[in-house]
Order: structure tokens, then sequence, then C-alpha cells
């Protein structure tokens, strides 16, 4: 069976360990993660990607983006902006659903991957939290299968098993639980 793995590093796997090596023979991903990627970079690449012929008869995708989105934008200061954080939760749900919208258009089957745990001592984790209910509504809005990576995560944490190479790149116990979690939607 292929599949489509779209997304930013966690996806690629150049850094760290992605899940996509675990999924098993049975599948065959199709790499479409790009290190560094945001929302709107996979929004313009998934375009392009419904539109490829040679992905038509593709009907399973992964969607895994949107932790560069907050890092970019929050982890840098050194205090934090109630206004400009709304703002950009209702840019980011406004994108994030235009994806989805464009997926279900085209009739694909769907997993969701919210955003991950980040193993940095001063990163907001409620960030993550309130942007993976976006997204977690999303997928329930449009019938798509939602995986809370996140919480899966920390409950290896708090075990105190490091989850990360960097803070954020996946460490294999990352990435192999993220794939037992999408075969059992697969």
């Amino acid at each position: 069976m292929k599949v489509i793995c779209i997304g930013d590093s966690l996806t690629n796997g150049n850094i760290g360990y992605t899940y996509r090596d675990y999924l098993g023979k049975r599948y065959e991903t199709i790499n479409k993660g790009i290190d560094g990627d945001t929302t709107e970079g996979v929004a313009f690449r998934l375009k392009r990607c419904l539109k490829d012929k040679r992905y038509k008869d593709i009907d399973t995708y992964i969607l895994f983006v949107g932790i560069n989105d907050l890092l970019f934008s929050f982890s840098a200061f050194s205090y934090f902006d109630e206004e400009m954080y709304e703002n950009s939760q209702t840019d980011f749900k406004e994108l994030y659903e235009s994806i989805l919208i464009d997926l279900k258009n085209n009739d694909k089957k769907v997993i969701i991957i919210g955003l991950p745990y980040v193993e940095y001592s001063d990163f907001n984790q409620n960030l993550i939290i309130s942007r993976n209910n976006v997204i977690k509504s999303l997928a329930e809005k449009y019938g798509f299968s939602y995986i809370d990576i996140y919480s899966l995560q920390k409950e290896e944490a708090e075990k105190g098993i490091p989850l990360t190479l960097d803070g954020v790149h996946f460490a294999e116990i990352s990435a192999k639980l993220l794939a037992v979690a999408i075969t059992k939607q697969l």
C-alpha cells in the first residue's frame, strides 16, 4: 500500500528518526517531508501533489506539520504576547483547514498527527496543547483520524525516557511510538 507522508523534518527524517522507517514493509511511503517546513509550505506542496498524475491513485495521506510554526514564531521571544498568539492561532486554523478541505475534496483518507512534545525546558507546552486542540477539532470536523503524539510522548517523558535528539527531532523511541499508532489507523 502506498502512502504519501507530508510534513516537515519529523516526516523527512534527515535529522533524527522518522516514523516512516518503522511502518513496516507492507507500506511504501512517499516522502514529502522538508526540513524546516511550515504549514504554509505544506499547503502549497499538497496542492501540487494532488495535481501530480504520479500520485493520482494514492488514497492515503499522513499529515504531520505545525511544530515549526510555533518554534519559529514564539521560541525567540523573552515575553509572551497573547494577542500575537491569538492572531497566529486564527491564521493557523484557517490554513490547516484549507489543507484538510483540499484532501477531503480529493476523497483522500487522512491520518493527522498532532504536534509533538518538545523537550526545551523553557518552551511553553501549553502552546502545543492549544494547537493540538485546534488540529484535533478540525480532524473530527472532516472525519479524519487523529493521533495525539504529544500525549504518547509525554507519557514516556514522565518515565524519564529521552524522546528527542535535540529537543524536537525524534529519538528512535518517538518514531516507533508514532509508527505503531499510525499502523493501527492504516
